[in-house]
């Protein structure tokens, strides 16, 4: 049996320096507010809490203890020496550093903006949280690991004649068959693949999957990715008290991007837009927003991709 899924790609995080930047320039002279809490003097230059709690929270902290507060503040205290060193040695005026410097500020405030003006406000609700659970038990209650043969070929190679003689095919020797037999040149490799690395719109064909069944993944650079199902093994079920913060993250990051991306879609209908050098492709990549903000990546993937599942 043969299932066609089209990997998709995801949208990158912005750098971590790129973030950090305005909080590394507020190190620098006179930048404290007198008010401020002070945790650190480096070289006389007042390290405050606000600058402490901010790099807390561009660090993902959940949850402070004194050995990451700690940690944060001797991070900290690091950057303020480089910062010191690079001012030292006038960096803030090197080309590279002062284009760089625009580049951060433009994605800061597009994210900001995102973030304070497009994203919604309201809370995921038990219920939503709820209701995504059952509808997805290859993620949680009833969690299964595939063990896959792939086949990487070009996919001229894979013309109707040969696609048609694999729609037949239910086992990895068989599909190595009907490859070799057409001559088509590829390589194979061994992977063992767990719910939370299947893009969102392959779950539910995965959680219908048998042994022998085959995947077939068209990519970008020419080639096509063909994923034999060798074995189906049983994992250990995610409970819903244990997948809710996953999921309300997940949920919470989906609708910030449905809502950048409507958005993006109305600007774009009301601006005038003149490309000198067009774009090579049909049409202009929308970026702007979406690219801009950390939270609202891995899109495209299982709302478990980019979290630890270790109990």
């Amino acid at each position: 049996m043969i299932r066609t899924d089209h990997i998709r790609s995801t949208a990158r995080r912005i750098a971590c320096g790129a973030l950090l930047i305005p909080m590394l320039m507020s190190c620098g002279p006179g930048s404290g507010a007198r008010g401020s809490q002070v945790v650190a003097t480096v070289n006389g230059h007042e390290i405050t809490v606000t600058q402490l709690n901010r790099a807390l929270e561009s660090a993902g902290m959940r949850e402070v203890t004194a050995t990451t507060r700690k940690r944060a503040i001797e991070t900290l205290a690091t950057e303020e020496l480089l910062v010191q060193a690079a001012l030292q040695n006038e960096i803030d005026r090197d080309a590279g550093f002062v284009q760089a410097l625009e580049q951060a500020r433009r994605k800061l405030l597009s994210q900001f903006f995102a973030e304070r003006m497009i994203y919604p406000k309201t809370v995921i609700s038990a219920t939503e949280i709820a209701d995504y659970y059952n509808k997805q038990p290859l993620l949680f209650a009833e969690r299964r690991r595939f063990r896959l043969t792939t086949f990487q070929a070009t996919s001229a190679d894979l013309t109707p004649a040969v696609t048609a003689e694999l729609e037949a095919v239910n086992s990895v020797e068989k599909v190595r068959r009907v490859l070799d037999a057409h001559g088509i040149k590829y390589t194979t490799e061994l992977a063992s693949i767990s719910p939370e690395q299947l893009p969102v719109d392959e779950l539910e064909a995965y959680s219908k999957a048998a042994v022998g069944d085959l995947f077939v993944n068209p990519r970008g650079d020419g080639s096509v990715l063909l994923m034999s199902v060798a074995a189906i093994e049983e994992d250990v079920p995610m409970t819903l008290e244990r997948a809710r913060p996953l999921i309300e993250e997940y949920l919470h990051n989906t609708r910030n991007q449905t809502a950048a991306a409507e958005y993006v879609a109305r600007v774009r209908a009301t601006a005038k837009i003149v490309y000198t050098q067009p774009p090579e492709g049909d049409s202009p990549p929308d970026v702007a927003i979406t690219q801009t903000t950390a939270r609202a990546t891995e899109q495209q993937a299982a709302p478990l991709a980019a979290v630890s599942l270790a109990p």
